[in-house]
């Protein structure tokens, strides 16, 4: 099976049950590496080697844990701490996720009844933390390039 690949009949049965199930909002599906390679691609500069490389790391991590339903957001963190644990800091900036913990979403649908408030809360929320990880972005690019002029 290579981890390129996003077609679910590249995946070899006999290695399919190894894998977890992965919940999502529009249902269960079988788990397939091929979609981090590709987002990893889409979603951050990394190079095809490296996020070959990070795909592989986290595909033996979920088999080796033995999980049998993840989630869309769990397979994000493992790939989060694959990228750090590699040195790719900026990689796993770009491909962080933006949002709020359940707990935070629990205290702020229970201390206000105006559905205008939820969504006035929730969103300040995500567009702070948004403009904070886009300014780490940034200044990350630029000591990565101050970095390459001064190693020429």
């Amino acid at each position: 099976m290579s981890v390129e690949s996003k077609k679910y009949s590249d995946l070899k049965l006999n290695f399919a049950k190894f894998l977890p199930k992965v919940h999502t909002k529009n249902g269960t599906y079988i788990f397939h590496p091929g979609f981090i390679y590709q987002s990893l691609l889409k979603e951050t500069n990394i190079s095809k080697f490296n996020a070959k490389k990070i795909t592989e790391q986290v595909l033996r991590f979920l088999v080796s844990v033995n999980l049998k339903l993840i989630t869309a957001p769990l397979i994000r963190e493992v790939v989060n701490v694959h990228l750090l644990k590699n040195g790719f800091e900026n990689e796993r900036l770009q491909y962080t996720r933006i949002g709020l913990p359940v707990y935070d979403l629990n205290q702020i649908f229970n201390e206000r009844i105006e559905s205008k408030e939820v969504v006035s809360e929730i969103m300040n929320w995500i567009i702070t933390e948004f403009h904070e990880v886009n300014k780490l972005i940034n200044k990350d690019e630029k000591i990565s390039t101050v970095r390459k002029i001064y190693k020429k």
